[in-house]
């Protein structure tokens, strides 16, 4: 007997729980066919989660989901209708932030980064790191999910998921980010991986190098590193490729430079394209175009590179709907690790949902269109959603039903909890002194 994707899927997890392995799943299920969470406990209303409220917190205080073993099942769970670009299976990187301002007992909080003329952030980053399904939809799998440590930095976080992902092996990958990642310490893991290639956005003030000039026979000294400077916005010398496509109906001129590098990262040559959209008249619709650096080989056709890039949006859209409809910050526990398991509960539950898209009832509203072009519209993953709770109640579970434990005896008579310590927001930088202040100076 044949068990389809999703069963399979969620028999794999549920053996590879150590640890309150029936209250996972169950929690996992309320989770999947929840529109809106404002807690984890509210979940234990669902008619899914077989427990009572408590037990939601003792899953996750002393509950286990070990990422490894995720990892490994969710490398091998990707379906087959993923589609590639040029035979590279398109990987998105980001962070997103779990702003917690009042939580002074949380551990490890740093300044979130935020816009001049708003007051900084304080709380915590996860880097995601997700597989994207399908050009023009929002789907986009999580494959890992990491804590971005205050002594670590985003970049630094990406590079050993981008290892871990090299490691999984499964044909050639491309890892596209945005002008965060476009730095000497995230690209150099890319001079390391053998399955995987970058394509980050570059800040259009950046200056690049050109290959050096071989060093003259019997001279001294020491061989150059780097060759003229290369300025995004002031070319010295024509594009070695160009191209035109078109996208959503507007026009894009694709012009691309090679044998270029970073200062900090010699040793990396790759390739500058820049992205400009054109109005009807052929003049560029915004002031600033777009600038990539690709490592990948010269063979792929500026088109598809485009295509990776501009594909890489839909990581937006997903974290969109993982706070909106799955509660991603929902958990406002003063254990790190307590949050990091939800973090992961919820990268499975939105597996969950992508495993379900073809096999639950289409329940779009009827003012919804219905049909584009002849064709049906594919679920969305809040459609998905909208089916979920008949789907898993038919469905069934491997998890054990719950047994009577008696009542708890509480705390002891008299007991008085010592208050948790208090822990100072960490600062990776050093503050800048506002712009126009007098120094003042000590007298000796």
């Amino acid at each position: 007997m044949t068990t389809n994707p999703l069963q399979q899927f969620r028999d794999t997890v549920y053996q590879a729980l150590p640890k309150r392995a029936d209250a996972t799943l169950d929690l996992l299920d309320a989770l999947t066919s929840a529109s809106h969470v404002t807690s984890p406990v509210a979940l234990s209303e669902s008619v899914l989660f077989r427990r009572g409220f408590a037990s939601v917190y003792d899953t996750l205080e002393q509950g286990e989901l070990p990422e490894a073993a995720l990892q490994e099942i969710f490398s091998q769970s990707q379906p087959a209708t993923c589609e590639t670009i040029a035979g590279y299976a398109v990987n998105a990187i980001d962070c997103t932030p779990n702003p917690r301002p009042e939580a002074a007992t949380l551990p490890e909080r740093v300044y979130l980064k935020s816009r001049k003329e708003q007051v900084a952030e304080v709380g915590e980053k996860f880097s995601w790191l997700m597989r994207l399904v399908k050009p023009g939809t929002s789907w986009a799998i999580p494959l890992d999910v990491q804590r971005v440590s205050s002594a670590s930095t985003d970049s630094a976080t990406a590079v050993a998921q981008v290892k871990r992902l090299d490691q999984q092996g499964g044909g050639l990958k491309v890892v596209v980010a945005d002008s965060l990642y476009g730095n000497h310490l995230f690209l150099a893991v890319f001079l390391m991986v053998t399955t995987v290639v970058a394509l980050v956005r570059l800040r259009s003030n950046l200056r690049l190098y050109e290959n050096p000039l071989p060093k003259p026979p019997q001279s001294r000294g020491r061989p150059r590193l780097h060759g003229p400077t290369f300025k995004l916005t002031a070319p010295a010398r024509p594009a070695d490729r160009s191209d035109t496509m078109t996208v959503a109906g507007q026009q894009v001129r694709l012009s691309a430079w090679q044998g270029l590098h970073l200062r900090q990262l010699p040793t990396l040559v790759g390739m500058v394209m820049r992205v400009e959209f054109l109005k009807a008249d052929g003049t560029p619709r915004y002031k600033t175009p777009l600038y990539l650096f690709w490592t990948g080989p010269l063979t792929v056709s500026l088109a598809d590179v485009c295509r990776m890039y501009l594909w890489r949006f839909a990581i937006e859209h997903a974290f969109r709907f993982l706070k909106q409809r799955l509660g991603l910050n929902a958990a406002q526990s003063t254990n790190p690790q307590v949050v990091s398991r939800w973090m992961w509960l919820v990268a499975l539950a939105y597996w969950q949902l992508l495993l379900m898209e073809p096999l639950v009832v289409n329940q779009r509203p009827a003012w919804y269109p219905q049909a584009r072009g002849g064709q049906a519209w594919s679920n969305t993953p809040g459609m998905v959603q909208r089916g979920a709770l008949p789907f898993l109640l038919g469905l069934g579970t491997p998890a054990a039903s719950p047994r009577p434990a008696g009542k708890g005896q509480g705390r002891p008579q008299g007991y008085r909890p010592k208050p948790q310590k208090r822990h100072a927001v960490v600062r990776k930088s050093s503050k800048r002194a506002k712009k126009g202040a007098k120094r003042v100076q000590t007298a000796v």
